[in-house]
């Protein structure tokens, strides 16, 4: 009867243990995550798409979210960057529906696929990076701010040149109404209840961390310290005020790292050393920075692999220096020379080995890489022309501006997915091979004790 006794208590004993485990909140320490008392690392993917699959009128995409989700748990992903914010623009091929109509004016169908999303990943054990504003025009973001503020249409990448853009975009840091605004979207997205599990974002553990945007750039300017001055401010200020709102997650910015930065290794540094932002991240684009040529792959494959390694390698540096964790959390590349499956993606994976090498020669020197989150997961989703809507309404899971099928990851690509399989492995092993971090772990800074 004893042995019976004490078996059933240790089984409760157990089963309580990893209910807790289930309820933690990931924390930063020094150059590393901790979470229930070891090390954790990032082992991502880009799903910015899973409130839309989440949508209620969705019933497809509902169905559909839940497969994804399970692919990528025994994938081994722990982690998904999703969107958290999206306002209503005339430019074309924007994101519909958006959560915020106009200001103040939220779209409950939205929010409550974001629920779906939020309460779906949690089942899973899965964390979530959530940013909340956009460079870019393709969910609305800061054009759209500005084009409320000016009562103005919308002016997205389709309508101005390169320099006219960035221009353009600088206003939104100087804009009393558009910071206004944002930030009163920030107090009800952080201190929503959650209309299924019934808790508040700010009290889930399942939500890592709230970002300040997708790419947040300072603009361009004939004056640049003060373009980066107002930046600067900017990212030091939200990062305060989201802390104020909420005690328990992370605060990070979203940046592309030095690229994003006037290609500036200090813009960077000065934008992360601010004691409200938890930990720094960056993306690397090897096509985008042309680097990579996807119609002459195997000729550019060589030199892409050569930048890319010295980029991630140079942030991973630069996350020591200012003592905080580094997570490569965007990095993508187009398949061999096309978009559809009949393509091959061996210059995608090379390019995913080569960085998943330079995170885990990092870590094994007690460097600061934390972790990636690689863009992007199409799961079971399959390029469709423009003009079809698929009946999930999310299809290959790419924005409208882009073509269907850039960049993704799809079920079917096979050695892809073993490579993602085989890294997160060795990062999963690290995480429970890692000594207790419970006696290193600092009392709570000013950053996170509100």
């Amino acid at each position: 009867m004893r042995k019976h006794l004490i078996l059933t208590l240790t089984l409760l004993t157990g089963m309580t243990m990893k209910s807790l485990a289930t309820d933690s909140f990931v924390k930063v320490n020094g150059t590393h995550f901790v979470l229930d008392e070891h090390r954790w690392y990032v082992c991502g993917a880009n799903f910015w798409y899973g409130a839309y699959l989440g949508l209620p009128a969705n019933p497809e995409g509902r169905a559909r979210l839940g497969r994804e989700l399970d692919r990528l748990k025994k994938i081994g992903v722990n982690n998904l960057r999703v969107l958290g914010a999206s306002e209503d623009c005339t430019v074309a091929r924007t994101l519909k529906p958006a959560i915020q109509a106009a200001p103040g004016k939220y779209n409950e169908e939205v929010l409550a696929g974001l629920d779906y999303l939020i309460q779906e990943a949690g089942k899973r054990q899965m964390k979530l990076v959530v940013f909340l504003n956009n460079y870019w025009d393709w969910s609305g973001g800061m054009p759209q701010y500005i084009s409320w503020a000016e009562g103005q249409p919308a002016q997205g990448l389709a309508d101005l040149p390169w320099e006219a853009y960035n221009r353009h975009l600088a206003k939104f840091y100087r804009s009393e109404a558009a910071q206004k605004w944002y930030r009163e979207y920030l107090a009800m997205i952080i201190s929503r209840t959650n209309t299924l599990t019934g808790k508040r974002y700010r009290d889930d553990p399942t939500i890592m961390t709230w970002e300040l945007a997708n790419e947040p750039r300072p603009g361009m300017s004939d004056d640049k310290e003060a373009l980066m001055a107002t930046f600067e401010r900017w990212i030091d200020g939200t990062a305060a005020y989201i802390h104020s709102l909420d005690s328990n997650h992370l605060v990070t910015t979203g940046s592309e790292g030095i690229w994003g930065g006037l290609d500036s290794e200090e813009n960077f540094l000065r934008c992360h050393r601010s004691r409200w932002i938890d930990y720094a991240v960056f993306h690397l684009w090897p096509k985008n920075w042309s680097w990579f040529k996807v119609e002459h792959y195997q000729e550019t494959i060589g030199r892409a692999l050569k930048l890319a390694r010295e980029y991630a390698e140079h942030h991973f540096a630069m996350g020591a220096t200012l003592g905080k964790p580094m997570v490569l959390e965007e990095f993508g590349l187009d398949r061999d020379g096309g978009l559809t499956l009949n393509f091959g993606v061996t210059a995608r994976d090379q390019y995913y080995a080569e960085m998943f090498a330079v995170i885990e020669e990092s870590l094994a020197k007690g460097g600061a890489a934390a972790g990636s989150s690689f863009w992007l997961w199409g799961g079971e989703g399959r390029p469709h022309p423009i003009t079809v809507q698929p009946s999930d309404l999310v299809g290959a899971g790419d924005m409208g501006q882009e073509p269907p099928g850039l960049n993704t990851v799809f079920d079917a690509d096979v050695t892809t997915v073993k490579l993602l399989s085989d890294h997160f492995a060795r990062l999963n092993a690290a995480d429970e091979n890692a000594p207790s971090a419970r006696q290193n772990v600092a009392a709570p800074s000013a950053a996170t004790a509100h």
